[in-house]
């Protein structure tokens, strides 16, 4: 079902499938992705409880848990919902169970202030034993030109090294993009690749027109180590996406979760909470 929220400067709408969000209007104008190439059918799919290949190893058992982990798969409930918020609510079942072995409840929280979108994932350990898990996130951009019109701008000098990955797992190879605060896309590379940047000196990026310098959305992750980007081939979009693990590695067996980086143990009974925002200019 579709729900609608939002101020007057942003209208947002957003389905309890997957907990997505699935319209942003900035002033009336879409700055979520909505499939005009048919290349990808996601706006801003919910990454939970990892991103990537990721095995799922617990006690020597693996688990066949779906790429990029379940929540995006599963219907949710409302939890609450106001003018300009609404949260989803998603029970761990024996679906999930059979995917990923523990017992949770996940939160999803969009909330509205003036141009800004404020988002924040909630996992509560609902079971006796230590689960482990990570929030990442999937936001698209449309832009309205080709992807190497535009440029990120981050908030702090960066090594932009590109981790690369086959197949949703990293090969240990890397591509360099060289280094400063400012990454121009290249284009022949992202019809093939994502950019994968691990642990960035910056939590807050902004999209930039390159031609006038006009910025378009700023997202701030301070509580993600790592930036994703990707863009659905041949279309004017790009993915913003800020991570809290990596994939596998390619060249090693799988680990079990508990030894895995990039995961964060919650005992039971407790509460794991990240946050991220994006402001629309």
């Amino acid at each position: 079902m579709i729900y609608e929220f939002g101020s007057k400067e942003l209208t947002c709408k957003a389905d309890s499938y997957g907990a997505e969000l699935i319209s942003v209007l900035h002033q009336g104008k879409e700055r979520l992705w909505q499939n005009e190439s048919g290349a990808w059918s996601g706006h801003a799919p919910v990454l939970f409880p990892f991103a990537g290949n990721f095995a799922v190893v617990v006690d020597g058992v693996k688990y066949p848990c779906p790429r990029h982990g379940f929540a995006r798969q599963k219907e949710f409930s409302v939890f609450s919902k106001t003018e300009n918020e609404i949260t989803f609510l998603l029970r761990s079942d024996e679906q999930t169970r059979a995917w990923y072995p523990y017992d949770f409840s996940l939160f999803v929280t969009y909330t509205v202030v003036g141009n800004c979108l404020k988002v924040t994932h909630k996992a509560v350990n609902e079971g006796q034993n230590t689960m482990y898990a990570s929030f990442c996130c999937h936001e698209s951009f449309a832009l309205d030109g080709e992807v190497n019109e535009f440029e990120l701008v981050f908030e702090k000098e960066e090594r932009f090294l590109s981790t690369l990955e086959y197949d949703g797992r990293l090969t240990g190879e890397f591509e360099d993009f060289g280094t400063g605060k400012v990454l121009a896309f290249d284009w022949e590379f992202m019809q093939k690749n994502s950019v994968i940047l691990a642990n960035t000196n910056s939590h807050s990026v902004s999209l930039k027109r390159k031609s006038t310098g006009e910025i378009l959305a700023r997202v701030s992750y301070p509580d993600f180590p790592h930036m994703v980007l990707w863009s659905a081939k041949k279309s004017r979009m790009l993915c913003i996406e800020p991570w809290q693990n990596l994939p596998d590695d390619l060249r090693t067996e799988p680990q079990e979760l508990s030894l895995k980086a990039g995961l964060t143990a919650v005992k039971a009974g407790e509460t794991f909470v990240s946050k991220h925002e994006i402001e629309y200019f």
